[in-house]
């Protein structure tokens, strides 16, 4: 079962941890009304933006990620006391013999620290829990850890932002040798799940392989996904695989590809009543149309994505999309204006 009840394209997906852990509960995924607020008309937000010298802020900026821990923010002690606790849990148990109750509290310290956006501590107590499961043969915690691994490590090199996983990561050798890390884990995560694992290993697969540039092997994981949505009978994994298939195909430059895969990504959306994903539908046609210079049909799709944004009162949202209509409607003006402008200047030259 995936950690989220929507999941979006473009996004590293997350499976739930075993029950039988007791694990915390994950901090709860804020939807994209909630991330545009945070990490774009905030003050938090602009604080961080000139903090970081980022002043040119266009809508397809790489926002900076506020999901982290401020310097001298106060630490909440129900927290450290958890901590803590877990600690002494993990190393009681392992000389207690007990590895289920250590592997439990290693679980736990990772999720704790992933909601605290400690990823990296997150990572090394998710290796631990990998480690027992591995040496107990827990199949589904194996899974579970490797997924946790995988995508922490994806984070690491692509940090959340409004630019989405795709076309927000920036290349250094770092971030490549993080995504490497993800690539395996996520290998892993492939070899050792049922049928709704490997679809979700798939598909963090196709984003790996996107941001590296081997846009073949990731549509192919995207593919050996949309054919286990179909086999499931699951329209969320009909919709995300066809999502990043349009994502991978714009990429490309393949535009007639991607407008078929968005199309039909709109239409299994509508079908689920995700109001956020075909806003978000609306908005990649309506990107596809200003890629091709298509302002005024870009116009037409944005105006649906505003309609339904205003319906469902996604205020920070419906900012976001009159940012993109006031680009795409000034882009129409300024081509009428040159187009104008040449024929009064051939005009002027005839006469």
């Amino acid at each position: 079962q995936l950690a989220d009840n929507q999941p979006q394209i473009d996004t590293p997906i997350r499976i739930l941890i075993p029950s039988g852990t007791n694990a915390p509960a994950r901090a709860n995924t804020s939807c994209r009304d909630d991330f545009i607020r945070t990490n774009a008309f905030s003050p938090a937000a602009f604080t961080v933006a000139i903090a970081s010298n980022n002043t040119n802020l266009g809508p397809n900026t790489r926002l900076p990620s506020l999901n982290t821990t401020l310097k001298g923010s106060d630490t909440d002690a129900k927290i450290m006391t958890a901590i803590h606790d877990y600690t002494v849990l993990a190393f009681s148990s392992h000389r207690a013999g007990k590895r289920e109750v250590e592997g439990s509290a290693y679980i736990s310290l990772a999720v704790i620290h992933d909601n605290l956006g400690n990823l990296k501590a997150g990572i090394e107590n998710y290796r631990n829990y990998l480690n027992i499961c591995k040496e107990i043969n827990d199949t589904t915690g194996e899974g579970a850890a490797c997924n946790c691994l995988g995508v922490n490590f994806m984070i690491l090199a692509c940090p959340s932002s409004d630019a989405g996983f795709l076309n927000g990561f920036q290349k250094s050798k770092q971030s490549v040798e993080y995504i490497d890390q993800a690539i395996k884990y996520h290998e892993q995560h492939l070899s050792v799940s049922d049928s709704g694992g490997q679809f979700v290993a798939h598909i963090n697969l196709g984003l790996c392989y996107g941001v590296k540039g081997d846009y073949a092997t990731a549509a192919k994981h995207n593919q050996s996904a949309l054919r286990i949505a179909i086999r499931m009978q699951t329209l969320y994994g009909q919709s995300i695989s066809v999502g990043n298939l349009g994502m991978l195909a714009t990429l490309k430059a393949d535009y007639k590809t991607s407008r078929t895969c968005f199309e039909q990504h709109l239409q299994l959306v509508q079908s689920l009543h995700d109001v956020e994903g075909e806003i978000n539908a609306w908005k990649m046609l309506a990107k596809l149309s200003t890629l091709q210079d298509q302002f005024e049909d870009a116009l037409e799709l944005l105006d649906n994505a505003q309609r339904i944004a205003s319906k469902h009162e996604f205020f920070n949202e419906l900012r976001s999309i009159l940012c993109l209509m006031g680009i795409a409607r000034a882009s129409a003006d300024f081509n009428r204006y040159s187009v104008e402008l040449v024929e009064k200047s051939l005009a002027e030259g005839m006469s």
